[in-house]
């Protein structure tokens, strides 16, 4: 319940107005509901009089009638439109905190949560948390009210059979207090559930390639289907709680009428209850039945809103992870890094990812990272692009410790290039130009001319490439960039970095997946950077690689090992030393020669 008023007062509080008019809607709607029965029994009563005045005042009770429902159809309209329309405006701005909060959350978090899990969170609890504050609490407010003003007219109508027949109502309302506590828990597991569909379905979406190569379709089903008859099965269990929940409320209301029938006739016929009070109360009894029985469908509604709401809740009040700004940085010229003594380890017990790294990078220089694979080298990048938090004191920019500057003047200063690119399914000339919505980027639209884009797509080696698609620029690279080849989105992700110009570059074995003559291209444009050739001040570089041509072009080159430096130095002292580096150099030359043979 705490989280819930929680909830209420951060995004509730200024839909108050609405809620407050709607309750009053609500009241206005149930007085005319519960005064309807009473003017029937008033006009029943009346006309069995008899006589000219009973039928003028039976036709002034008519007129009211009809006015009433003129009335209860315009108020009913409005509480409905006053308690939706808010939990719409509480679902969009739910949905945009959370998408929100999940941007500023760090990679350990994406570890531990599956993508699935998260788009669940961010579209199945949020509906239910609208239907929880619009639908929900709509009928949660309808009952608070109606009840007590049925049961008000009920007793001014005949105290005796008010009392007869709140006996199997009450039995009724404490059966469904026993099915709400099984509910919410069995609720809980299907949101659980739900869940883990969502990711396996999303998991096989995004592999469907490797699906349809290995030919598992079959057994891809499977899974599907053992996650989906569990989810059945549970969804079936609360349908046939909820189902029977109606029932029985619907006995309790018979019982009750039947009481009404026995008890009520008994009293017209001793001429201790008009025919028409018998009327009004039996058509009482019978709209709080209804009433009572609409809390079966409300009962799901609610039971999913709270736990939606919690687990929306849990989402939001995650911690970013991020240690608090305490130095101001700003990163217009390449900045100088350096790193000391620094240690890395992804979790307490195991082994560190880094150990004692330390070297200076100068503002404009480019540094060579190369090792085998597992070394650290994707680490290192992590770390210095802040995708993992380094340890305090170990990184510094500009003589700034980077865990105490700010993340967004950091990464708005850092271009990266990771080792498995990801391109969104829009264009190709999008997803290069990705920054095109912020404020430090060109203001150029789709179809203008951009000439950075032209020089761009020259220093990636990707214009003959464009030329071969089927729309050039336009078009539409598909779920993961599944249109492109794996060299193709490797350059289309350096062309993203090299668009942006930023002071910092950061490549990860960005030419992995190309051929031999490609990478000499693209090399010779990476060099071209330190002279200046694309029109802005060369960059500092940081680039892995497992081919020691890349690198041959750097100021200096980390070989590591196991989280630990091993050799370091230009790639002549390197070759010349006979190490690590020098053997793997010797060997990529020979079976270069020998592919060019």
């Amino acid at each position: 319940m705490k989280n819930i008023f929680r909830f209420l007062y951060r995004y509730a509080r200024q839909n108050i107005p609405q809620y407050l008019l709607g309750g009053v809607m609500l009241l206005a709607t149930n007085y005319v509901v519960v005064r309807i029965p009473a003017i029937i029994g008033e006009a029943l009563n009346v006309l069995g009089e008899g006589g000219a005045q009973a039928l003028r005042n039976s036709q002034d009770l008519a007129i009211e009638l009809v006015v009433l429902g003129l009335v209860v159809m315009v108020v009913r309209t409005l509480s409905r439109v006053l308690f939706f329309n808010p939990g719409r405006d509480i679902e969009f701005r739910l949905g945009v905190d959370i998408f929100g909060h999940l941007l500023l959350l760090q990679r350990p978090y994406y570890m531990q949560h599956k993508v699935g899990e998260l788009a669940s969170i961010a579209s199945n609890d949020t509906t239910a948390v609208r239907l929880l504050v619009g639908f929900a609490g709509l009928q949660v407010c309808n009952v608070a009210v109606a009840i007590p003003l049925h049961l008000y007219q009920m007793a001014s109508t005949d105290l005796v059979l008010t009392l007869w027949c709140l006996v199997p109502v009450t039995l009724g309302g404490l059966y469904m207090r026993w099915t709400v506590r099984r509910f919410f828990g069995m609720i809980r597991e299907s949101m659980q559930l739900l869940a883990k569909l969502s990711d396996r379905v999303l998991e096989s979406y995004t592999g469907i390639g490797t699906v349809r190569a290995h030919a598992v379709e079959e057994a891809t089903l499977e899974r599907f289907e053992e996650r989906n008859r569990e989810y059945l099965a549970l969804q079936l269990r609360v349908a046939s709680i909820r189902a029977f929940g109606m029932p029985v409320l619907a006995v309790s209301g018979m019982v009750a009428a039947g009481i009404v029938l026995w008890v009520g006739g008994q009293r017209v016929l001793e001429g201790a209850m008009p025919i028409g009070s018998l009327a009004t109360f039996t058509a009482l009894l019978l709209s709080l039945v209804g009433i009572l029985m609409a809390l079966a469908w409300v009962l799901a509604a609610v039971s999913r809103g709270v736990v939606s709401l919690g687990r929306v809740e849990k989402v939001l009040s995650t911690p970013d992870g991020l240690p608090p700004v305490e130095d101001t940085l700003t990163l217009v010229d390449p900045p100088q890094i350096e790193l000391r003594g620094l240690d890395f380890t992804y979790s307490d017990g195991e082994e560190p990812a880094l150990r004692d790294i330390s070297f200076t990078v100068a503002p404009g220089e480019t540094l060579g990272i190369f090792g085998k694979t597992g070394s650290g080298k994707t680490t290192l990048i992590n770390l210095l692009s802040r995708v993992q938090t380094p340890p305090p004191g170990a990184v510094f920019m500009d003589g700034h410790d980077v865990t105490q500057v700010d993340l967004g003047v950091l990464r708005s200063a850092t271009a990266v290039v990771p080792q498995s690119p990801f391109l969104f399914s829009t264009t190709l000339r999008d997803n290069i130009r990705l920054a095109a919505a912020n404020p430090w980027a060109r203001d150029a639209k789709a179809g203008d001319a951009d000439e950075r884009l032209q020089e761009v797509l020259a220093a990636a080696c990707l214009e003959e490439d464009v030329e071969l698609l089927p729309e050039g620029l336009a078009t539409v690279v598909g779920e993961r960039g599944v249109m492109l080849s794996g060299g193709q989105r490797q350059r289309a992700s350096l062309a993203r970095a090299l668009y942006r110009t930023r002071p910092l570059l950061l490549l990860d074995d960005v030419l992995s997946a190309v051929d031999q003559g490609t990478e000499a291209r693209l090399v010779e444009a990476i060099r071209n950077l330190r002279g200046g050739a694309m029109g802005e001040r060369p960059p500092t570089t940081v680039i892995v690689s497992h081919r020691t041509s890349v690198l041959e072009h750097a100021d200096e080159i980390v070989v590591l090992d196991e989280g630990r430096v091993v050799e370091r130095g230009s790639h002549a002292e390197l070759v010349a030393a006979g190490g690590v580096y020098a053997q793997t150099h010797l060997h990529q030359g020979v079976e270069a020669e020998g592919g060019a043979a």
